[in-house]
Order: C-alpha cells, then sequence, then structure tokens
C-alpha cells in the first residue's frame, strides 16, 4: 500500500489541477459527459483538456482520445463520467498512469444498493494514493483556478463564498444566487457519496484557502461524527461557518437516505454542537445564504443594537418585528440625537424614532442621518431600508460604509431598474444587500451572533 496524501494537499491538487482528463466525454448534448467538458472549457479553464472517449476523433473542439492510456500527457485530475461498473477500471488505470487526482461524477454506488462498488474504489484508492471527490455529485468549482468540472451551472462570479453541499440543485441554487446578486463564489463542492473526501477534509481546505470568507453548507449527515465536531470547533472561531442541515424529520431522514446514503442523526445533538462552537446554523435555504453573504460581507458588529432608516413606515416596522423576534435589539433614540435630527433639513413629516421613516427618497437624507447618529454611538448596525428606488443608493452605502464606526447592510426592495443594478453594485462593493427588512435582519442577527462567539471566546482565553 502507498502513502495516501493529506486530504488538504490532495484537495489542493484536485482544485488547483493543471490538466484535466473528462474520462466518458460526449459530444451528444443531453450527455453529462457533454455538459461537463462543456463547463469546463466555458468556465475558462487555461489547463490542458483531454476528452477521453473510446470514437476518438474531436469533441467541442478538442482532440479526444479513445482510451486515458493515449493521453500523451499525465494528468493532473480524471474527472470520471462513465457507468458505474466501469468506473473501478477508469480509476485504477488513471492510478497506473500516476494521476493522483480524481473527481467521479457517476452515480450508481451505495446510494442505488451498489455497496460493493464503493468497497472497490476505496480500496483502489489505498492501494495507489490516489485521492478522489465522489462518487454520485454534480462536480467541483474553483474559482481562483477558473475549474468548473461539474454538468451545470457555468458560474464565472468570484467572491468570497464557499459551497459545501450534499444536494446538487443546493449547489447550483447558492452558486446562481450569489453570482446573480454580484457577491459571487470562490468556490462550489457538491459532497455525493463522501468516499474518500469527505465534508470535514474540505471544510479544513477552505480554513486556509485566502480567497474564502465564509463557509455554506447543506447537510444532510456526516461522515465521522467526531471528526466533523472536531473540525468546525477548530475552524469556526477563524473562519465563519454557515450550515443548512437536512433531514430534522423522520420524512426527511427517509429522503436524505436514499439521495447520499447517509445517515441523518439527531438534530437536536447536531444544532447544539454547531452552536456551541460559533456556527450558524439555519433553519431554511434562504436563511443559510443570508447569514453566510453577511458573515462574508458585514463588518462584525460590536453588539446588538440596530438603527432602522427607511424611506417608508412599513419597511421599517417589518424590520423590527423580526429583530425582536431574533433577540436583536431596537434602541429607542436619546433625546439628544433626536434633537440633533431636527437640526437637519429633512422631511417635516418625517418620524425621528426607531426605525426612521424618513418620508423620503433621497439619498442624502439618509446619508445625513447615519453620520450623525453614528456621533452619537446610536446603533451597533445601521440598515438602510430603501422601500422605493433611490438615486445615488450606492454611492451613498459605499460612502457611509467606508466612513461609520458601526457596521451597515441595506434592505433594498424599491423595484424598477434602480434597484435591481443597484443591488449588484452595492454586493460587487462589499456591501451586505437584501431583498426584503425580514431578511436583512436574519443576516445581521448571523452576523452579531458570530461576532459575539468572538468576542467571548477571546476573552475566555486571554
Amino acid at each position: 500500500m502507498v502513502h495516501v496524501e493529506g486530504t488538504v494537499q490532495a484537495i489542493e491538487r484536485i482544485f488547483k489541477a493543471r490538466s484535466v482528463a473528462v474520462v466518458g466525454a460526449s459530444g451528444d448534448p443531453s450527455k453529462f459527459g457533454y455538459m461537463t467538458l462543456d463547463s469546463i472549457i466555458r468556465g475558462g479553464y487555461q489547463g490542458q483538456i483531454y476528452p477521453v472517449n473510446p470514437k476518438g476523433g474531436e469533441l467541442l473542439g478538442l482532440k479526444a482520445y479513445p482510451s486515458l492510456n493515449e493521453v500523451p500527457d499525465q494528468p493532473d485530475l480524471v474527472v470520471v463520467i462513465v457507468p458505474a461498473k466501469f468506473v473501478p477500471g477508469v480509476l485504477r488505470e488513471a492510478a497506473e498512469k500516476g494521476v493522483r487526482g480524481g473527481l467521479i461524477l457517476s452515480g450508481g454506488f451505495r446510494e442505488a444498493g451498489r455497496a460493493d462498488l464503493e468497497a472497490e474504489i476505496a480500496s483502489i484508492s489505498k492501494e495507489y494514493g490516489l485521492r478522489f471527490a465522489g462518487p454520485n455529485v454534480q462536480g467541483i468549482n474553483y474559482l481562483p483556478n477558473k475549474l468548473c468540472a461539474m454538468f451545470y451551472p457555468v458560474i464565472c462570479t468570484r467572491g468570497p463564498l464557499a459551497i459545501i453541499s450534499q444536494s446538487g440543485t443546493v449547489t447550483a441554487a447558492l452558486s446562481e444566487w450569489a453570482a446573480d446578486e454580484g457577491l459571487g463564489i470562490s468556490a462550489a463542492v457538491n459532497l455525493g457519496n463522501q468516499v474518500n473526501l469527505c465534508e470535514s477534509d474540505y471544510i479544513d481546505f477552505f480554513a486556509t484557502d485566502e480567497s474564502t470568507k465564509v463557509i455554506a453548507m447543506y447537510i444532510e449527515g456526516v461522515k465521522e461524527g467526531r471528526r466533523f465536531v472536531k473540525t468546525i470547533s477548530q475552524v469556526a472561531p477563524q473562519k465563519p461557518i454557515a450550515i443548512l442541515k437536512g433531514g430534522r424529520t423522520a420524512a426527511g431522514q427517509k429522503s436524505a437516505a436514499s439521495h447520499t446514503g447517509s445517515l441523518a442523526g439527531s438534530h437536536e445533538v447536531f444544532t447544539a454542537a454547531c452552536r456551541q462552537f460559533g456556527v450558524f446554523d439555519a433553519s431554511d435555504l434562504e436563511t443559510l445564504y443570508d447569514g453566510a453573504k453577511a458573515l462574508a460581507t458585514m463588518r462584525p458588529p460590536k453588539g446588538n443594537r440596530v438603527l432602522t432608516i427607511s424611506t417608508s413606515g412599513g419597511a421599517g416596522t417589518l424590520g423590527a418585528d423580526e429583530a425582536e423576534v431574533l433577540g436583536l435589539a431596537v434602541p429607542a433614540l436619546p433625546e439628544e440625537l433626536v434633537e440633533a435630527l431636527k437640526r437637519l433639513e429633512l422631511s417635516a413629516l418625517a418620524t425621528l424614532s426607531n426605525p426612521v421613516d424618513l418620508v423620503s427618497i433621497s439619498a442624502e437624507d439618509f446619508k445625513q442621518v447615519v453620520l450623525v447618529a453614528d456621533q452619537f454611538d446610536a446603533a451597533d448596525v445601521f440598515l438602510l431600508n430603501f422601500g422605493d428606488p433611490v438615486v445615488g443608493a450606492t454611492e451613498v452605502s459605499k460612502h457611509l460604509a467606508a466612513r461609520i464606526e458601526a457596521s451597515l447592510a441595506v434592505s433594498y426592495q424599491g423595484g424598477g431598474e434602480e434597484e435591481k443594478l443597484g443591488r449588484v453594485r452595492m454586493q460587487e462593493d462589499g456591501i451586505a444587500v437584501f431583498p426584503t427588512p425580514e431578511r436583512a435582519m436574519r443576516g445581521i442577527a448571523a452576523a452579531v451572533r458570530h461576532a459575539r462567539y468572538r468576542q467571548t471566546r477571546k476573552e475566555d482565553h486571554s
């Protein structure tokens, strides 16, 4: 048996591969072998690509090889998309060629009652030292290397979020939301059956990945419970982790077992472990995304006081209601601050309480109120509630984020092109932007909780 490479080094070898062989590449657009090869090309991968198909010829403008043995190079990574029964043979052929990294997209293993095939590919890994992701996965996307080795989606918008998911659908949803909003991702990993590399291995990798600020996870079960707890306890204090766990109910656990072949385990125990180590445990997919976004982009709040400034009363009320549910404070404004605000040229109809209702769509009004309120240390987080299209909202938000001591978040639901363009521009500038006041508060709550955890941990270790 050869030495098996360390997991972080193995993942780095896969993600940063300089050459890729795609075994099972196809010229049929309906086949995963076509989609994956097409994704690698459209993702902008700059290394060598070797399609492997028994017919040889040419695929998507690239020379195809009848077998892996006929590839003239020793690829860093072999991507496998062939029927499950052929996967062991391909892996062995790759290993004997000297390939050290693999990605098995093929399904039909433990989740389909073929645990024997999983045992065989696990044995090949140990025998040759070839480490692999999968099987039964949608693929991986590592944007620093422009390597989108998955059959969909092709995401090229680079940002701070690393996605680890046991669901291809969730992988795609989080990736596309982040791309559409201008937030972007550093990576996306679909876990599948985790025969060789598991969720804890990827957490360890992203813990030191300079392109990743936050790890967002959807998991249905963990491969090794004790190791997982140890991993999050070591990583979460340094790099935020947000997790949504599926399989919280009996029906969900049954679905999880059929989906990935993993045991869902006790949701209560899992949640308690997450909270003990400062991991944000989300209750649904939107909250996972909103929490991860806030953790990636918001300055860590010093406390839980939120001051909302709105174009209209409704948006402020919705935010205040959600804040109370989440345990965030919506403190009254000190009298001296109210007097200072009265000296500004605001609408005579403005409500000078928390939430502040400007009855105005002037970006300048937002700017003045926040700058004054920040001088009075009125909040730990300012939420700008743009309930209407506000010309100049992007520029003012960016200016305030750089000037104020408190943290900043934006809720923009004004409608029209001003909102659509403004939300993307703000997000590209690193400002946390949410589509509703309630979702903004959930994101803020995640940032507050993590900041509090890190501060408490710092005090305990001082």
